[in-house]
Formats: structure tokens, sequence, C-alpha cells
């Protein structure tokens, strides 16, 4: 997971009448669930601008994979706090996240006592708060939390492994094509850095490998906090990371 900055103003979609409707039903059913029947939601809230804006946002990345693809249009609207909790929150910007569709259907429809990282709340520093490992070659994503005693750092670990590795063997298979795509890149990243190493210094071949490493280490490219954790990486001395 990295750090994002999310544009405060809200897609235009998330403000019309209809969606504002919608939240004063869904509120109206949290408060007094006898009297108000359940809100029926309108037909999708996949809309243009909600899309673009988490690719301009999230660089079309599933927030917690951190996998990229072309657009944000291929994944799914994920909520951060489930709409079965918080009914009146499944139109609120702030609460919706893009996923890659197997990552948000493994993902816990109930929030653990504590809840999770918030990518998106400068509070919660998921660039620093968890300790991001791959094995040897690129295998086995591992997330440990760096204080044992902050709970949602711990629940986000746990999230994250359970997303990454399976918690079954259904899921095992499942995520297997995900980890085999991080090794990848490892492979790729590290092909990189042997060939920095083979380059003088100064010399149009080093600047162009240098470009391409930061590149693959971009915020803005896929996986990208697991592959800043190799080994090899913190070797080169030169500023990779944006």
């Amino acid at each position: 997971m990295i750090n994002i900055e999310r544009s405060p103003e809200a897609p235009k979609y998330l403000n019309t009448q209809e969606i504002k409707d919608y939240v004063d039903r869904a509120i109206q059913f949290k408060n007094d669930r006898e009297n108000f029947p359940i809100p029926k939601k309108p037909t999708s809230y996949r809309d243009n601008d909600l899309l673009k804006a988490f690719d301009r946002d999230f660089f079309s990345k599933c927030y917690l994979t951190e996998e990229k693809f072309p657009n944000s249009w291929i994944m799914d609207v994920d909520h951060f706090i489930p709409q079965s909790e918080r009914p009146d929150l499944v139109y609120e910007w702030s609460n919706l996240f893009p996923a890659q569709h197997h990552a948000n259907m493994m993902k816990p429809r109930k929030t653990p006592d504590g809840g999770y990282l918030n990518p998106c709340d400068p509070n919660d520093d998921v660039e620093n708060e968890i300790i991001y490992s791959l094995s040897v070659r690129g295998f086995n994503p591992t997330f440990t939390a760096r204080n044992h005693n902050n709970i949602k750092a711990k629940n986000t670990c746990s999230l994250l492994d359970r997303i990454h590795n399976g918690h079954n063997y259904d899921t095992q298979k499942l995520t297997e094509t995900l980890r085999h795509t991080i090794s990848k890149k490892y492979d790729i990243i590290l092909k990189k850095i042997n060939e920095y190493k083979g380059t003088p210094e100064n010399s149009q071949e080093r600047i162009q490998v240098l470009r391409e490493l930061r590149d693959h280490l971009s915020r803005k490219s896929s996986f990208t906090m697991l592959c800043r954790s190799m080994p090899a990486v913190s070797l080169i001395k030169e500023e990779l990371f944006d």
C-alpha cells in the first residue's frame, strides 16, 4: 500500500440529487430500522467521473495489492467501511477505493475491532507503519506491523496477507497469478540493477538504466512498496524514490 493524496473534491456524480436522496434514506434507515425500509440504491455508481478520479488519485492501482491496470474501469469499487455497517457511506467519496476484483471479494465484509489503516488518512502512514518484504526471487510477500501495539497496522497486515497469499487451498490458487506477477517485477528490477552495476559512471547507459529503475520503483508503478523492500534496491546510492 502507498499513501494516497485523495482530492478533497468529490466527483460530480456523487453530489447528484439522486445520490443525495439515497443518502438521506440510508441515514433514516440506519437511525430507525423499524419505521424506514431498506433504501434502494441507484442503478450504478461506476460513473465516468468517479473512475477518472480513481485514475488520477490512485494511479489506476488497486489500493490493496498495488497491482496497476490500464485504467480503473477494470477494477471494483470497494467500500473501506462496508455497506452493511454504514449504508449512509455507500456514496461517500472518502469511503470509495479502487480494488482488483479478487482482492475486493476476499476482503472480509466486517471490519475487525480497531479497524484498518486508511492510505488516504494522513494520520495512517501505511508506507512506514508496515514492513514489506519478499523472499528470494520475489515470492511470498510478507507484511509486518512495525509497532505490534498498533492494532490498525496489525489488522491491515493480516488483510494484505490474506489478499496476497490466500487463506485456504482455493484462495491460495486464486492469488497465485498475483504472486507470479510480483515475482516477474522483482526479476525485472534485479536485472536492471545488474545492468546499472555494469555501466560506466556518468554514461548515457547508466542514466538510462537509472531512469528505468526510477520508473519501476515509482509510486505510480505496480507493487511499489514490495519492490522498494528489495535488498538490492538499497544498494543503489542514487535517489530512486519519488
